[in-house]
């Protein structure tokens, strides 16, 4: 987040530099004051009364163009804030939902919007008219002495109401908005899942237990709140009772024949308005927080990235090495020592049963995981520390369970980027979907829906394909592609099979059928995280054939019947 502040550093100097002529500008009117009683209503000088009056309307109108500047600077910092972060900060986000250990960190637009308000409202004032308390306490002082030890007692004792206002409402305001964070992302599957949840009888449960946390951050939010609006009545009550008290010692010193009445208004107004930054603080002080913990999450977030080669690379002919690959995932190894080699253009059948590993090695091979141990190369380089931007055209992933967007069909086919015509119709072509699109109300332009519940789920699962197809991919990877599939569904997966073939693109397929697996040129069976068998086709379906174990233990062992 530094590097991001260095941008609009100067422009928080000039909103300095303009609050140090506004603050000056501030003394006009005590000084006006000063000058009326003591020298106007003395001497009874009109042309003293006029000279003085146009100059503080001239020095007010001045200080008030200046405070509009300020303003809009202010704002100018945190709109251009806004469009900085927003980018970063959402590819960040995205990026962090597939480490391993990732922060879980959702709200991440919503802090960027927590900063842009702070610095774009009025909050952030108080903290450029605070390093001008001790000006305000000198000009008290130079009126007189007595007046300006008061007034810097009174300054010091606001100042500590402050502290002890942040001491109290800290902690309890970040963790409730901890707790409000984890309720919503709680509410939010809660949302996605809305039809397991009725046709299960799951609302009770699902609003007690979104009604506990609730109740917890409201606890701590009343408590900080409480905490925080008493030491902000008593502040204001403070300041009241420091007016009163001024005016009287002003009266002694009246009386005393050491001071005049002039000084008495002045000072009056003076500490007033040294007085108000301190208030202003503790009064917004909550906004304060919320835009502290937003900096502190962001800045974590960007720091947990890790550092990519942003060299660009020539792209990709889709060899593939795996050298050793491991994964560790929780304390607990998932795969380990993981070892073969695809030429471009091969197409690997990745085999096995239930919690063998299969998806988690289809990660790896993405880079979307790091590898724990040895490396997975494409061309030759770590795919992990691969710059995604550059090398995502080149990939394509269907996952097992599939996820559209909001939008048009076009729009997902394209990957949600610019959507070129020629292209996503060559993708559905060859994902076997462009007569489907055709006959839908409007055509490639359809709303598909929130994650895409428009359409049935192998029409899901066949625009997904699509998406995986667009472009020019040289690696692919289909985890369990006919899992959503009927029989025309997967006699169009096989047609597509054999294009990737033809176009020599490389490719992993994660199946439980062997129809699918006689388009491969290499089998991998995984068990327990390991390496099991791995060669060509035909020689891995031999030893698995020339097994004496009965035809059911083979089942289970493999995850799928050979014939």
């Amino acid at each position: 987040m530094r590097e991001f502040l260095k941008k609009w550093i100067r422009y928080f100097f000039y909103a300095g530099f303009f609050s140090l002529f506004i603050n000056l500008l501030y003394l006009t009117f005590p000084i006006y004051m000063l000058a009326v009683y003591d020298r106007v209503l003395s001497s009874y000088s009109m042309p003293t009364l006029i000279t003085i009056t146009v100059g503080a309307i001239l020095a007010l109108v001045v200080m008030g163009c200046l405070d509009f500047l300020r303003s809009r600077l202010l704002v100018y910092i945190g709109v251009d804030m806004d469009k900085t972060l927003s980018r970063p900060v959402l590819s960040e986000m995205l990026k962090d939902r597939c480490r391993i250990n990732g922060l879980g960190y959702t709200d991440g637009l919503k802090d960027v919007n927590t900063l842009r308000n702070y610095f774009a409202g009025n909050a952030i004032f108080a903290f450029f008219d605070v390093p001008w308390i001790p000006v305000y306490l000198l000009v008290i002082f130079l009126m007189h002495p007595v007046l300006g030890y008061f007034a810097i007692a009174a300054a010091v004792l606001l100042l500590i109401m402050g502290i002890f206002q942040e001491i109290l409402t800290r902690r309890k305001q970040s963790q409730a908005g901890a707790i409000e964070s984890a309720t919503q992302q709680f509410v939010n599957a809660s949302m996605r899942n809305a039809e397991v949840i009725n046709s299960m009888s799951m609302i009770s449960g699902i609003v007690a237990q979104w009604r506990a946390t609730a109740n917890e951050a409201v606890r701590l939010q009343t408590q900080a709140n409480e905490a925080g609006g008493a030491l902000s009545s008593v502040s204001k009550s403070f300041r009241s009772a420091m007016q009163v008290l001024i005016y009287g010692l002003g009266a002694y010193l009246v009386l005393k024949n050491q001071s005049t009445a002039g000084i008495i208004i002045s000072a009056s107004i003076i500490l007033r308005q040294a007085l108000n930054p301190v208030e202003q603080a503790m009064g917004t002080w909550k906004q304060t927080i919320n835009a502290r913990d937003a900096y502190k999450r962001l800045d974590q977030l960007i720091k947990s990235a890790p550092v990519q080669d942003n060299m660009e690379l020539p792209p990709p002919s889709g060899r593939l090495e795996v050298e050793g690959a491991g994964l560790v995932l929780n304390g607990s190894t998932i795969l380990s020592n993981i070892a073969f080699t695809l030429e471009a253009g091969e197409m690997l059948g990745l085999i096995g049963p239930s919690g063998a590993g299969k998806t988690s090695l289809c990660r790896l091979l993405l880079g979307i995981w790091p590898s724990a141990a040895g490396k997975v190369r494409l061309d030759g380089y770590d795919v992990y520390a691969w710059d995604q931007e550059q090398l995502g055209p080149y990939i394509g992933y269907l996952p097992q369970d599939v996820e559209l967007f909001p939008g048009t069909i076009s729009e997902n086919i394209a990957r949600m980027g610019e959507v070129v015509p020629d292209k996503v119709v060559a993708a559905a072509q060859l994902a076997g979907i462009h007569e489907m699109v055709l006959k839908l109300p409007r055509g490639y332009d359809t709303p598909i829906g929130e994650a895409g519940m428009q359409l049935s789920g192998g029409h899901r699962q066949r625009v997904a394909l699509a998406r995986a197809l667009y472009g020019d991919p040289r690696f692919i990877v289909l985890d369990e592609p006919n899992s959503n599939l009927d029989d025309a569904g997967e006699k169009s997966l096989i047609q597509v099979l054999i294009r990737l073939r033809e176009q020599g693109v490389t490719t992993v397929m994660v199946t439980h059928k062997p129809s699918l697996l006689t388009h491969a040129d290499k089998v991998l069976m995984l068990k327990d995280g390991q390496v099991a068998l791995f060669g060509p086709r035909d020689e891995v379906f031999q030893k698995l054939m020339g097994q004496q174990a009965p035809v059911q233990m083979r089942n289970r062992e493999t995850g799928f019947t050979v014939k």
